[in-house]
């Protein structure tokens, strides 16, 4: 006769096989298993502690601690000289930012401006030497085309004692 021999008792061996069984059925033995995902970064708030029961202050008895001490008139007053001076600072601050945008847009108006006439200028000045220069090309070539220029002109001018340069004047 061939008897299974089993090295624990029977009421184990079925506790074992039922703790088996329950462990492969929570841990999804040989099902698909979930695709991985990225975890989020912990906000803010669920790392704040709860407040039970929340500080509730009354916006006008609130005091700073510089106004300690002091009379209600007078811890009054100096709460509106100081939001005074804030806003005062603020209305400086945007008069100076709008200050700096309207000259810019000035600047840049003027540039402008300024550009298409300078480019009309150095347009009048290119036509202006190129003429010149094609002026002193005829003279080098020869009396041909144009004769005269170089310093000759103004030496006869002043032999001569017309006008131009006084005769017996500097050059």
């Amino acid at each position: 006769s061939t008897s299974t021999f089993t090295p624990f008792p029977t009421s184990l061996t079925k506790s074992i096989a039922q703790t088996a069984k329950t462990l492969q059925t929570k841990m999804n033995v040989g099902k698909p298993r979930l695709p991985l995902s990225r975890r989020t970064s912990t906000q803010t708030a669920q790392l704040a502690i709860e407040s039970l029961a929340p500080r509730m202050e009354d916006p006008d008895r609130y005091t700073l601690s510089r106004d300690r001490g002091k009379t209600e008139s007078q811890a009054k007053y100096d709460k509106h000289r100081r939001e005074y001076k804030r806003e005062h600072k603020a209305v400086s601050r945007e008069l100076r930012l709008d200050a700096r945008f309207i000259e810019r847009e000035r600047r840049d108006l003027k540039e402008k401006k300024d550009g298409k006439a300078r480019s009309k200028r150095n347009k009048n000045f290119a036509w202006m030497e190129s003429e010149q220069a094609v002026i002193n090309q005829q003279v080098a070539q020869g009396g041909g085309l144009l004769s005269g220029g170089g310093i000759g002109v103004a030496l006869r001018k002043k032999a001569s004692g017309k006008i131009g340069i006084k005769k017996g004047g500097k050059f």
